[in-house]
């Protein structure tokens, strides 16, 4: 049902099939509300890095770029994917409602 595509940071980002995206109307609320979700994830992220630097000590540089690298990246990235499938899903229900039409 999900395929798994390797992404530029290396992590497997899960997607749905193209014909399964135009199958279901309440995918594009489900994926707008896990957008949601993470949105509120990635700025904790951002701060506790931007706290961590601050701080300047050498062991909290580390975590903050660890940080950083492993969990604000990644999350930033499948943020954008996600956004790519909803924008996709709208594109293709309004090609399919012009040509119903």
């Amino acid at each position: 049902m999900f395929h798994a595509h390797q992404n530029e940071s290396g992590a497997a980002a899960e997607t749905l099939p193209p014909n399964q995206l135009t199958q279901d109307d309440s995918l594009g609320s489900q994926l707008r509300e896990h957008v949601k979700r993470l949105r509120v994830i990635l700025p904790v992220i951002s701060v506790s890095v931007m706290a961590l630097h601050r701080q300047n000590a050498e062991l909290d540089h580390d975590i903050a770029c660890v940080l950083s690298e492993h969990a604000g990246v990644p999350l930033d990235d499948e943020i954008e994917n996600l956004q790519s499938i909803l924008a996709s899903l709208t594109w293709r229900k309004h090609q399919q409602e012009a040509q119903g039409a």
